[in-house]
């Protein structure tokens, strides 16, 4: 499971809500108010691209199975049918649905393309994962 950002922001919540036991001693009440603020600062980050990162990320997903039109029949018909598909929901779980759904069909794509080594699909799938992952990078805070 990939958590989101309310999840990430409700478990640093708890952790800031959960009084300190006694012994555990003011290093360990300091560390973990240092722990839930960078993670804090990172899910604000996180805030700041989800909703374009996953709108970039469908939209080149769903490019690429156009490109990838030959593996159709093999995915049951699903591959074009993706393609055409539009985000027309644009809160974050929506998006997010959508996008872990894409995934999991570029994962199947990205199978089939090893299994025929085709070495063009499968350049293009891992240029894309590059892509998607630059795309959601976060920048530790500083300090």
């Amino acid at each position: 499971m990939t958590p989101n950002v309310r999840d990430v922001l409700q478990g640093a919540v708890v952790a800031l809500a959960r009084p300190t036991p006694p012994e555990a001693g003011p290093e360990y009440a300091a560390s973990r108010i240092g722990l839930a603020s960078m993670i804090t600062m990172l899910a604000a980050q996180e805030a700041d691209l989800c909703a374009g990162a996953a709108i970039a990320e469908n939209a080149a997903i769903r490019a690429l199975f156009a490109e990838a039109a030959s593996y159709d029949a093999a995915l049951g018909g699903r591959l074009l049918a993706a393609a055409r598909e539009v985000d027309t929901d644009l809160s974050v779980p929506a998006l997010d649905a959508a996008n872990a759904r894409l995934r999991r069909l570029l994962t199947e794509l990205h199978e089939r393309a090893e299994a025929a080594r085709d070495a063009a699909t499968d350049a293009k799938i891992l240029a894309l994962y590059v892509r998607m992952a630059a795309g959601r990078r976060l920048a530790m805070p500083a300090g």
